[in-house]
């Protein structure tokens, strides 16, 4: 690309970035005087037409690859929630009574049985079963088939 071709504009740009002071398109009356300027700055700082192009916003600026190193991911860490507690205690050998499920997540135990039928059972699909133990209570518990 000309440096002629260059909008007055593009050529304040130039001008604003070579010399460091503030000028606008308005500064110049003229075209030809801008190209001038451009000319006589490039004259005078040695500067190349990419210099002056790239100084007039139109090409980049060629930067050195510099390598990033990867993104080092670490494992969150698992979010201990109240279904957690429920399913992990309801996975063990014996099971859990109401109690037992409503000691450890604080809920009322309609809440948790509410959490067993519609949660687990229908949502999850897990077999949950209700048994009563040897000492005469009733047991929750995920029966695994498998």
């Amino acid at each position: 690309m000309e440096i002629k071709k260059l909008k007055v504009s593009q050529l304040a740009r130039a001008i604003e970035t070579i010399t460091g002071t503030p000028t606008t398109a308005k500064s110049f009356n003229y075209k030809f005087k801008a190209v001038d300027r451009v000319i006589e700055l490039m004259n005078e700082h040695k500067l190349t037409r990419e210099q002056i192009l790239q100084a007039a916003g139109l090409t980049r600026i060629e930067t050195p690859k510099t390598t990033v190193p990867p993104k080092v991911t670490t494992a969150k860490p698992q979010r201990i929630t109240k279904q957690s507690i429920l399913i992990d205690m309801l996975q063990t050998g014996s099971g859990a009574s109401i109690d037992e499920l409503t000691k450890a997540t604080g809920w009322q135990p309609h809440t948790v049985r509410g959490a067993i039928s519609n949660v687990l059972r229908k949502k999850l699909g897990l077999n949950v079963v209700n048994e009563q133990s040897f000492s005469g209570k009733q047991v929750y518990r995920i029966y695994d088939e498998a």
